[in-house]
């Protein structure tokens, strides 16, 4: 918008009209131009896995390496782990 602003001398206003963005939208942006992305990332939310957690079900990924991880899913509760519940459909990978 800077750029282009400058080169047509159209005002922004104009320009935010045209790519159909709200005015408060574009004063957001023009006040966290060129700052890092400080979003809510690195705040723990309670759906996280614990490490625990984490730690139990790539170790029986590790005793059933073959096996896909919705099967390991049913399996582990079949098998009354009862450190882990989670999700078939949010897997994790094991680092090898």
């Amino acid at each position: 918008m800077h750029k282009w602003n400058a080169r047509t001398e159209i005002p922004a206003k104009q320009f935010v009209e045209w790519i159909d963005i709200g005015s408060s939208k574009y004063l957001n942006w023009k006040q966290r131009y060129g700052k890092a992305n400080e979003h809510n990332g690195l705040v723990p939310r309670d759906h996280w896995l614990e490490p625990l957690e984490k730690e139990a079900i790539v170790a029986y990924h590790t005793e059933h390496p073959l096996i896909g991880y919705r099967c390991l899913t049913y399996m582990m509760l079949d098998a009354n782990i009862d450190i882990v519940g989670v999700v078939g459909s949010s897997p994790i990978r094991p680092i090898l």
